[in-house]
Order: C-alpha cells, then structure tokens, then sequence
C-alpha cells in the first residue's frame, strides 16, 4: 500500500508539468532626461516591466519633474497618478540649501494600478519649460525575448512595424510547436509510467 501511494505521487507529478507556464522575468526600461529632453521619449515595455528616469541634465538651477495626469485633474495627487518630485543631477553636492530628499531617478512598475494602456507623461522643467513623453505597455504573452532592450525605442516607420510583427507571428508559431512538442513528449512520459506501474503490480 506504500509503494503505490509514492508511485501515485510520482504520476500525479509528471502529469502536472505540462500545465506549468513561467511569464518573462521583470524588466527595468530607463529613460534618460537629458538637457535637450527625454531619450527616448516613446517606448515600449512589457506588463510587469518598470521604467525608471534617470536625470542627466547638470545645468544650474534646472531641475526636472516626471508627472502622469490619470484622471485629467491638473492636479498630479490623484491615486493613479505619477508625479517624481524635484530630480537633481547630482546629490553630492556640499549646498547647504539642498533638500535632504534629493533625488535622481524616479521609477514607476507597471503591474498592479498601472497596467496595459498608453502613458503619455511630461517632464516639468524649474525654468518652466516642458517635454512629453510615452509608455506603451502591451501583455506579456510568456514569449522569451519579448521585451525591448534598456534604452530602445520604436517610431512611426511602415517597415520595420511589419517587420517587427511578422516575427512576433514567427515566434507564436515556434513557440506554439515546442509547447505541443512538450506536451506530447510529457503525455507519453506519464503513460509510459502508468503502463510500467500496472505492469509491476
């Protein structure tokens, strides 16, 4: 009775591992704000992704501020919100006027209240000038390689949107093949167990 209570566990396991699916590992996507704006100032990422901004820009006296207006308020308080504060070039500085909440980068994650949708955001200069920017963030549909690299970006050419999707299209159907390759190869697997467990009872 033992021995057929760890040789259930064992069929139980193997048939099990088929239905395991693992979603890419988060990503950080940066932008750099820089004195002549935001590189890049439109990108891509993936649900689950982040994007932090890092500030560059060592004018003097020029600070920026990252700002998303959810709810259309004027306002940057709202829950869905996004609003960095002041980001400074540098922290180190001996100025005894500095805040002790001096910061540099500013980072949202996109994977609970802000999900797939488009961000359109601005970058607040203190001289009172202003650049905007876009995140994209599209589903992760578990493929391996699916998110952009750190500092990528996508624009408006014809060509390489087609190009772009007829390998994604290329991708699902390989990834679609190993799937079912693993399924069937798992599936064989289990009833080749079962066949030898019925046999040595």
């Amino acid at each position: 009775m033992r021995k057929s209570g760890w040789r259930l566990s064992l069929l139980v396991f193997f048939l099990l591992i088929p239905g395991v699916v693992q979603s890419h590992s988060a990503d950080t996507f940066t932008v750099v704000i820089k004195q002549s704006g935001l590189t890049p100032n439109s990108s891509q990422i993936l649900y689950n992704d982040s994007v932090i901004w890092h500030n560059t820009d060592s004018r003097e006296n020029i600070t920026h501020r990252i700002v998303y207006d959810a709810d259309g308020d004027g306002l940057y308080n709202g829950s869905e919100d996004w609003d960095s504060g002041i980001l400074s070039s540098d922290c180190n500085s001996t100025n005894e006027n500095e805040s002790e909440d001096c910061k540099i980068t500013f980072t949202v994650w996109f994977n609970g209240t802000w999900g797939i949708g488009e961000y359109n955001y601005t970058d607040i200069l203190s001289d009172g000038t202003t650049s905007n920017g876009t995140i994209f963030v599209t589903e992760d549909t578990h493929q391996e390689d699916a998110a952009p690299s750190v500092g990528s970006s996508f624009g408006n050419d014809e060509k390489i949107e087609q190009d772009a999707s007829e390998k994604e299209s290329s991708d699902d159907d390989t990834m679609k093949g190993i799937l079912l390759f693993v399924g069937v190869c798992s599936g064989l697997g289990s009833l080749g167990l079962i066949l030898y467990i019925m046999r040595k009872d």
